[in-house]
């Protein structure tokens, strides 16, 4: 979780100094409150002045007034045109009419992105090295590939990882149009329709045998578009999914030449929920040794 907060603080935020460790405080606090606020929908009521939703709404005003000084630091920036972290990005944006973003809807954006793509990655690592841990015959094979410098494995061993261990169990469409064709179903307008991820990663017609931890059922291809979903899909994919994916191969990478993970023979980590992912029940414990 370290790891990931401070990639995403960088990257998404050009954050630096003390509002990096102001951010690096504030938002894993944030983050695992609202995802209880998330998962009970009376909480995100205001209920008077020590109520769950008013604590939110101060944590918010907090992280507002640390991107405005995010946002003054990086418009006086003698490189701001040339500024690659999102924040900039955003700030040079503008819309069709030529206006730009309020600095409300950066604020929204930012938040999205860090709150979407540091937990779930730091979760997914934490399933990668749980189920390493508990397949040493893909971990040695996967270790002499990364001694060797290769990576096909390692970027077959990831797409197994999350198939296998699915974060985001799944996401929701609601039905716009008048109704909607689904096999042989007819959805009327304004019913959600549930994708759920983990029941396509464990359907056997879409992956033989899928309680195995086989990487070997991506080596030379890439996963199916519609039946390999840990991002989502369609236009509403994931927009992070190429930054997880290259944070994922690094820090593996990194991990496996440095330390020399132990197998073990203890049973599999029980699946727990935790109001966004689902995440190892111990936290994807292994034990290590340089």
């Amino acid at each position: 979780m370290s790891i990931t907060l401070n990639i995403i603080l960088r990257a998404v935020f050009g954050a630096e100094g003390a509002e990096f460790d102001e951010l690096r405080e504030l938002m894993p606090r944030w983050i695992r409150f609202g995802a209880t606020i998330f998962a009970i929908r009376p909480l995100q009521w205001d209920w008077g002045p020590l109520s769950p939703w008013r604590r939110h709404l101060a944590m918010r005003k907090h992280f507002d007034e640390i991107l405005e000084r995010l946002i003054r630091r990086a418009e006086s920036d003698p490189e701001f045109d040339t500024r690659t972290d999102v924040l900039s990005l955003l700030l040079r944006a503008r819309y069709d009419d030529g206006s730009a973003m309020t600095h409300e809807e950066i604020g929204d954006e930012l938040v999205t992105l860090l709150a979407a793509g540091h937990e779930t990655t730091a979760t997914s690592l934490a399933w990668a090295f749980e189920r390493l841990s508990r397949n040493p015959h893909v971990l040695q094979r996967l270790v002499a590939e990364i001694e060797g410098g290769g990576s096909s494995y390692l970027q077959a061993t990831i797409h197994e990882v999350m198939r296998s261990r699915t974060v985001i169990d799944g996401t929701v469409r609601t039905v716009r149009a008048d109704r909607m064709a689904l096999g042989e179903w007819v959805i009327p307008h304004g019913m959600n329709v549930y994708v759920a991820a983990s029941v396509a990663h464990n359907d056997p017609r879409n992956f033989p045998r899928p309680d195995e931890f086989m990487p070997e059922r991506f080596l030379g291809r890439m996963p199916d578009t519609y039946a390999w979903v840990p991002f989502g899909g369609g236009n509403r994919r994931c927009i992070g999914a190429s930054f997880a994916n290259m944070e994922m191969a690094v820090i593996l990478r990194t991990v496996l030449s440095e330390f020399r993970v132990l197998p073990t023979t203890e049973r599999a980590e029980r699946v727990v929920f935790r109001g966004l992912p689902f995440t190892p029940g111990r936290g994807g414990r292994v034990t290590v040794v340089r």
